[in-house]
């Protein structure tokens, strides 16, 4: 039948559809029928590829996060739980960089720049009468650049111009040239500058010829690879025995030296360096696993033809005079041997490296995101240059190559709190049963605190969040002769999500979060990593304080020591932590200088005993009173008893004698007429044990006293010398010469506190140490009429009426 279309003239439409319809019903409903198994088909594939890559997005969703930031998904975090990451439309916190773009060398305490190194280097290369290189040194008989730090200052010069309207100083480097090639070697220090000056800088000894001897010298790359030519004949001879002994294992290509096992000998003029054998399977391993072999290098002057090695132990067996004797004794089977087991070196990596252990299951919820803090708003502090202000505080952060971080001019509210808080030094001091680092005391000024062998950079969502802004510090590399640039500070706000205070009752509630301002350097000296921290409150209080974590310093446990006893999971000295090892005690005792300038420089310290006694023995302190009140229902009381320090002095905490320690200004007062003030209270401490006879308690004597007083000296700018620990015989720069009975009773004094901790090494300080710490606060004494948060936005709910922080709007943190 011939097919002819009608046009339906009404609707407008061909009649085509229709006709057929009507037509041929059968043909259609197959039609529809095939169109329908088709489009369920289509459906079940696109569900089936749109399944897989959901499942796919899910599961690298479960890996990171930041893939499900604007949409919703699932992922599976590791324990066959499921969580819903929420969708968010929110947009991107607003954010500010808080520096400008004020240059560091502009403000007055910014540590030295890599600018100004090159010119302090530039200038005393030129003059050969003090430097004989400009490169990296080659031989100890050679004249090159030490160490290089800003030279602060003078204390009179910068208050007049930041509160007076004085001349801005000029900005000076303090340099320590060792100098071989001199006719007598010794280390000289200078002042050089001003820095500013185009043609007029000027080059000025700060010591004399001869003041500082050449042996009393910190130890350096070029003395390093000098110990170690001296030592390569006789690691030659030792090799069967060290093969024999250690697993196979050979010097140079399994083992190392270590050195730096202070002090190098008694004496200053002399110089006696030992050394222990280690393996070196990792870099840090050089504090983890040390060998019971050891001997001692004679390592005076510059001639290193003169050096030579002797007094060698193995096992703590000797000494034997030479290499020889040791190798002849060896052989003829006449000392006692260790042999450590057959592939005992390949464990070591796996023991030592400080990584996730990826055969142990992840702890519940390990792989989603922790806790964190941003700001919804951006940073609400600023940085011009090195100088800092939060809150209505105001600081510039400093610090040096040798002596650390410090903070200078600090302000609150506008009053002057302190002109100089600063790290000045550590010390260590061991106890161990071994031949190679016996009696071994560190002072770690010496080494460089913030720039010594290895440099320091931040660790950022570790050393501290992401947001926080960074400053970087200079130090001289003095084995390439050169300045070293690194990131170092960080300046950030933290929410501790606690009150700073809170009260409660059925009618009123009210409180503030504890947000505070925190400035943190990590250092790194040898095994040991340091943060410093300085934290400042709403209130007017700032903590300071050192944490330390890192390797451990071990020592060698030898089973059949015939000094131990029984027992052999510990000894004298400590307790065995690892297969071969037993962790040593010993003590970190930070020294901090604390010049405080409770609203200007003429101060006293006032020193208040907490004492418990009779009735009468309270009121005496006040009065003449001879018979105790009737409204006193028994005759027991706690009291206080007041005395102004007269003379310099130096305490020692005793917790069954307690004190206040407040640093007061007798000429000004608080509305209710008491003397404004700040108080230094040291918190959990340890305390130096050493007695007085040690042999290196002149050098340490910093550390005997937790906090001592003293009258400001622009010549007693440090707590220590960093030679002292080198010449413990004749220490020029101990601490306790500073304590000579002068008046510090309405005067420009320095308080010096020093706070630390005893440590008892543990099987969980292996591989890596956690965190310890010790620290002290600087509190308002009266210094405010009233609580000094009251001017800040708080939680308050009094009888409907309500306060709360500012509102932000929720928001993405942003990306660092």
């Amino acid at each position: 039948m011939a097919y002819n279309p009608v046009f339906d003239e009404n609707s407008g439409n061909s009649s085509e559809g229709k006709y057929y319809m009507e037509q041929s019903p059968q043909k259609a409903k197959k039609c529809w029928n095939f169109l329908s198994r088709f489009l369920v088909l289509l459906v079940f594939i696109v569900g089936l590829v749109g399944g897989i890559l959901i499942g796919i997005y899910a599961y690298h969703g479960s890996v990171s996060n930041s893939l499900c930031q604007d949409q919703s998904c699932q992922h599976t975090d590791g324990q066959s739980k499921t969580t819903t990451i929420p969708t968010t439309n929110e947009e991107q916190c607003p954010n500010r960089n808080p520096k400008d773009d004020t240059p560091y060398e502009s403000t007055l305490f910014a540590p030295l720049t890599i600018k100004e190194m090159k010119k302090v280097s530039e200038i005393l290369w030129q003059r050969r009468y003090i430097t004989t290189i400009d490169r990296a040194p080659q031989s100890l008989e050679e004249n090159f650049i030490l160490y290089m730090y800003l030279h602060p200052p003078k204390k009179e010069d910068a208050i007049k111009y930041l509160y007076n309207n004085g001349t801005k100083p000029g900005r000076y480097a303090r340099v320590h040239i060792q100098r071989g090639a001199e006719q007598v070697p010794d280390i000289m220090e200078y002042k050089v500058g001003p820095l500013e000056s185009i043609s007029g800088v000027t080059v000025a000894p700060l010591t004399s010829s001869g003041e500082i001897h050449f042996n009393s010298r910190p130890f350096d790359s070029v003395e390093v690879n000098a110990l170690n030519d001296i030592l390569r004949t006789d690691m030659k001879a030792l090799e069967t025995l060290m093969r024999d002994s250690f697993d196979g294992a050979s010097y140079p290509e399994d083992q190392y030296i270590f050195y730096d096992n202070g002090p190098p000998g008694m004496k200053g003029t002399e110089r006696e360096t030992r050394f222990i054998i280690g393996f070196g399977t990792l870099e840090e391993e050089n504090v983890l696993y040390l060998l019971p072999l050891s001997g001692t290098v004679h390592s005076p002057g510059t001639n290193v033809s003169e050096w030579y090695p002797h007094s060698y132990y193995y096992l703590n067996q000797g000494p034997y005079r030479t290499v020889s004797d040791l190798v002849s004794a060896y052989n003829n089977n006449i000392i006692r041997k260790v042999r450590l087991p057959a592939g005992y070196r390949n464990t070591l990596r796996k023991k030592s490296y400080p990584k996730r252990d990826i055969y142990l299951p992840l702890r519940e919820y390990a792989d989603q995101p922790g806790a964190r803090s941003y700001m919804p708003q951006g940073p609400r502090f600023s940085i011009s240059g090195t100088r800092i202000k939060w809150m209505d505080w105001s600081f510039h952060i400093s610090g040096g190559q040798l002596k650390g971080p410090a903070l200078f001019d600090i302000r609150f509210k506008g009053n002057r709190i302190a002109y100089e808080l600063a790290v000045n030094d550590i010390s260590l001091v061991y106890g161990m049963d071994s031949s190679g680092h016996n009696s071994i005391v560190y002072m770690d000024a010496t080494y460089g605190i913030m720039g010594g062998d290895t440099p320091t950079t931040i660790l950022r969502d570790v050393d501290c969040p992401s947001y926080a802004a960074v400053l970087n510090t200079s130090y001289w590399d003095s084995a390439e002769q050169k300045a070293v640039d690194m990131e170092s500070i960080c300046i950030f706000e933290a929410d501790e999500q606690e009150a700073l205070w809170r009260h409660y009752t059925p009618s009123f509630a009210g409180g503030i979060r504890n947000r505070h301002l925190i400035v943190r350097v990590p250092v790194v000296i040898g095994n040991y990593d340091y943060t410093f921290d300085f934290h400042f409150y709403l209130d007017g209080k700032i903590y300071s304080k050192g944490i330390a974590t890192g390797y451990i310093l071990s020592s060698f446990w030898d089973e059949n020591n015939p000094h131990a006893g029984k027992d052999k999971t510990r000894d004298a000295f400590g307790y065995r932590v690892s297969d071969f090892h037993t962790g040593p005690i010993h003590d970190h005792m930070f020294g901090f200088k604390v010049d405080m300038d409770v609203i200007d420089s003429s101060n006293s310290v006032e020193v208040i005993h907490w004492k418990a006694g009779d009735i009468l023995d309270a009121l005496r302190t006040q009065s003449n009173i001879t018979q105790v009140p009737p409204y006193f229902i028994y005759n027991q009381t706690r009291y206080l008893e007041y005395e102004t320090l007269q003379r310099e002095v130096g305490y020692r905490l005793n917790y069954d004698n307690q004190k206040f320690f407040v640093v007061v200004n007798e000429n000004k007062r608080n509305s209710w007429g008491v003397k404004r003030g700040y108080h230094i209270a040291p918190l959990a401490t340890g305390a130096q044990t050493l007695p007085e006879a040690h042999p290196a308690m002149k050098a340490l004597s910093f550390s005997k006293y937790h906090i001592s007083v003293t009258k400001r000296k622009e010549e007693e700018s440090f707590l220590s010398s960093i030679y002292d620990i080198n010449r413990l015989d004749d220490p020029k720069g101990y601490f306790d010469l500073k304590l000579d009975n002068e008046s510090i009773v309405n005067e420009d004094i320095v308080n010096w506190v020093t706070v630390g901790f005893l440590h008892i090494p543990t099987s969980e300080d292996v591989p890596m140490t956690t965190r310890v710490e010790s620290g002290f606060i600087l509190k308002p004494f009266n210094f405010f009429d009233t609580t000094a948060s009251f001017d800040m936005p708080q939680y308050t709910e009094d009888q409907g009426k309500s306060e709360r922080e500012p509102a932000f709007a929720a928001c993405i943190e942003p990306k660092p």
